[in-house]
């Protein structure tokens, strides 16, 4: 069993990294980069789900080559919308490689795609994971 001191030591010693944590174990993993792409939910703006998840991201998959794609998809919070339609969370192994995927000149078929599913700018920002 992981105690309250065990956990907080843990925790401040893997700041900006994630942090795995199972019963009495806590283990940093390789810190990973990503390309966030987050879609604000807003009244009366389309968003084709299916066709996104069908077509969109393994077209982005195809030419990023990201390691991963995580989707969270937006839900009602009671009578509350969802603040996002849409997170699309790219992993890569490295700096390098994120580079490469946004400056690989075939995201402009990504980019003109966008239109075929959604009336939504979205957010795109960078991280570290």
């Amino acid at each position: 069993m992981l105690n309250r001191r065990d956990f907080m030591s843990g925790a401040a010693t893997t700041v900006g990294a994630m942090t795995v944590m199972t019963p009495g174990l806590v283990k940093a993993a390789e810190p990973t980069v990503s390309l966030n792409v987050i879609y604000p939910n807003q009244d009366g703006a389309k968003f084709d789900i299916a066709y996104y998840r069908s077509t969109h991201i393994p077209l982005a998959m195809k030419v990023m080559k990201a390691t991963s794609v995580m989707l969270i998809e937006g839900v009602p919070m009671g009578t509350t919308p969802a603040p996002y339609a849409m997170i699309a969370h790219f992993q890569f192994p490295s700096a390098e490689a994120l580079q490469a995927a946004v400056a690989n000149p075939a995201m402009a078929e990504v980019r003109a795609d966008v239109a075929k599913f959604t009336d939504i700018k979205p957010t795109v920002m960078m991280g570290k994971s």
